[in-house]
């Protein structure tokens, strides 16, 4: 009886132990395809490394971006802005541009111009008032209202008699002078030739102020050329800096966890 019991359960038996037998054996084979512990380390540690990489490269490229063409357009200057300011007032370009040493230059050479084109304007009228001060006295002729060619002819000659006599041998009787009012007539040649020198001296004076007139002209003409020049070399520097490109480079070593960073400029 008891035999019969063993032979019936084995069979439940022999089941049951086949079906752990399949569990375990499933479990082995599960076993075999899970990640190790060492291989899910790794993973994390590449994975922290690579997120480690892409906050570099991302602050990076937020610090150093390139110069863009936009950019660039903003920071160009006018060269006509340049010239019409150097053009009004020397210097003013070139502080524009920057060049404040080149700016410096120009307005010290305009200031130095104007005060040497009023110094020679006022000297020559001061030695003139005093050399027809000088004929007054020296010769009685009445110098109120005169032109300037009443004072080269009485420099010349002794008196009316002697300057009427030479003009109407010259045949150039509309030269000649008639009236009391223009009348003169030395006191000594000594005198009449001091007179001469006063006027000639006065006379070169004056043109030498209107020299200097001429070297302000030339010193804003000058300065607007320098300007539109120097805008020139201005725009052609921001141009070059705006095609420069940088190569990144970012290597990792996933041994010791180390992170490199290399950039290079290219012009």
């Amino acid at each position: 009886m008891n035999l019969k019991k063993y032979i019936l359960i084995l069979p439940l038996l022999l089941f049951i132990a086949a079906q752990s037998y399949g569990e375990e054996k499933n479990g082995a084979a599960f076993n075999c395809f899970a990640p190790s512990p060492m291989l899910i380390a790794k993973s994390q540690m590449m994975q922290e490394l690579e997120g480690k990489r892409q906050n570099i490269f991302s602050q990076f490229s937020q610090q150093s971006k390139p110069i863009n063409d936009k950019q660039a357009q903003g920071e160009y200057k006018k060269r006509g802005t340049a010239f019409i300011r150097s053009l009004i007032l020397p210097g003013a370009g070139e502080r524009y541009l920057g060049k404040k040493s080149l700016a410096k230059t120009f307005l010290i050479t305009e200031i130095t111009l104007w005060a040497g084109y009023f110094a020679f304007k006022e000297y020559g009228k001061w030695i003139r008032e005093d050399a027809i001060a000088f004929a007054a006295t020296h010769s009685d002729a009445k110098t109120d209202g005169k032109p300037s060619q009443f004072f080269v002819d009485i420099g010349n000659y002794r008196d009316i008699d002697e300057y009427n006599d030479a003009k109407q041998r010259m045949w150039q009787f509309e030269k000649v002078y008639t009236g009391e009012d223009y009348y003169w007539q030395w006191d000594e040649d000594l005198n009449r030739r001091k007179f001469e020198n006063m006027r000639i001296a006065s006379d070169q004076a004056i043109n030498r102020s209107v020299f200097v007139l001429g070297g302000i002209f030339a010193n804003h003409l000058l300065s607007a050329i320098d300007a539109v020049w120097q805008t020139h070399r201005y725009n052609k520097k921001i141009t070059r800096n705006s095609e420069k490109k940088i190569s990144i480079n970012i290597q990792t070593n996933f041994k010791s966890g180390e992170i490199a960073l290399n950039f290079k400029k290219l012009f």
